[in-house]
């Protein structure tokens, strides 16, 4: 059979780590592990599940491990001197004693096995060890996996992939998991309707907190005089691009990535969640109404400047109509600032422009 290479990895700490799994078959119980002479320790954190990764302060040369071997049954002898016999002799062989006991089972209760303790043996991990720079392999359970782009050497050794280019995969579902536990966030979905990445819906309440009426139900479905008063909330939704796993020259460098692109994520999500504007009712514009301007002091004193017969009236109306450009343009700024105030998201840049002079209304506001 064609031995595998092994390699030695150089940790960012210096030290270098080996897999030194437990051969097969097993000499014995493992008493150490020897790297040129000097004693391995056990990686810590443990990163696989039977603790297979060991370090060094050296590039090794030469790795053994010494195992204690079970005790060899010599034989077996009488442990109740009266019961000494023809039948039951003072000691038997362990032909003897296999042949007797298969058939007699009062041999188990009168004699007591004899061994005698082995000497310890050596077992050598054959090098050399390839040196590969990488940090410890990713803990088979607390961090992400990698899917490595491993050199066809390299595909039986599945405990070295992490030093090599790949990808970390499932970003869109770890960060669905995530997005769900973030307040205000209602539901999510993994490449909705056909668009890769996440789509997610919030409920928002409103800058100025407003409250809805929601009334009990009682027989039939019929609404009733009681009921109680919840926060008025708006539904907003926000697709976000996810792509579906981290790519990078190993795990170590992927790794960094998967974290930065989580708190990007992350981030765009908290931002949606600002709450609602109440000017425009979340909508991220005001709608007209259709019932024309309300009837202010200075609308009513402009409607009565309706004779234009002499100086005087016109006189009067240009100053009533003044008036009530200066009312209206100083109301419309109050309402402008109050918006402005309020478009700090990702979602209200547009907004911003607009009121900056960029949009259609640039510089008349």
């Amino acid at each position: 059979m064609t031995r595998l290479p092994r390699y030695a990895l150089q940790l960012p700490t210096g030290q270098w780590a080996y897999h030194l799994p437990e051969p097969s078959p097993r000499p014995g119980t493992r008493t150490g592990l020897y790297a040129d002479g000097g004693t391995l320790k056990r990686l810590d954190p443990i990163v696989d599940p039977k603790g297979d990764w060991y370090v060094a302060d050296r590039h090794a040369e030469r790795i053994t491990a010494t195992y204690q071997p079970a005790p060899r049954t010599v034989e077996y002898k009488l442990i109740d001197p009266t019961a000494l016999s023809e039948r039951y002799p003072a000691t038997l062989s362990v032909e003897d004693w296999n042949e007797r006991s298969d058939r007699h089972e009062e041999y188990w209760t009168l004699y007591e096995r004899v061994t005698e303790v082995l000497e310890p043996v050596e077992y050598v991990y054959e090098g050399p060890f390839t040196p590969l720079e990488a940090r410890q392999p990713p803990h088979y359970k607390d961090e992400p996996q990698w899917r490595a782009d491993l050199p066809v050497e390299l595909t039986q050794r599945p405990e070295y992939r992490h030093a090599f280019p790949g990808h970390i995969p499932g970003l869109k579902e770890h960060l669905a998991a995530l997005v769900k536990k973030m307040p205000r966030v209602q539901h999510v979905f993994v490449d909705y309707e056909g668009k890769q990445g996440l789509h997610v819906t919030l409920r928002v309440p409103f800058d100025q907190p407003r409250t809805v009426f929601i009334p009990n139900t009682g027989r039939g479905g019929r609404p009733l005089k009681s009921g109680r008063t919840i926060p008025a909330t708006v539904t907003r939704s926000v697709d976000l691009p996810v792509p579906g796993a981290v790519h990078g020259p190993n795990y170590a460098a992927a790794l960094a990535d998967w974290h930065q692109e989580i708190d990007f994520w992350l981030a765009q999500v908290e931002a949606a969640g600002v709450a609602a504007c109440s000017a425009c009712e979340g909508k991220g514009y005001v709608e007209a109404n259709g019932t024309g301007p309300a009837t202010t002091d200075a609308r009513a004193r402009l409607s009565a400047c309706v004779t234009h017969e002499t100086e005087a009236d016109v006189e009067e109306f240009g100053r009533c109509l003044d008036t009530l450009i200066a009312s209206e343009t100083a109301e419309l700024r109050a309402k402008v600032d109050r918006v402005r105030a309020f478009a700090t998201s990702h979602e209200y840049r547009w907004l911003h422009e607009l009121l900056d002079g960029v949009g259609t209304h640039g510089g008349h506001l």
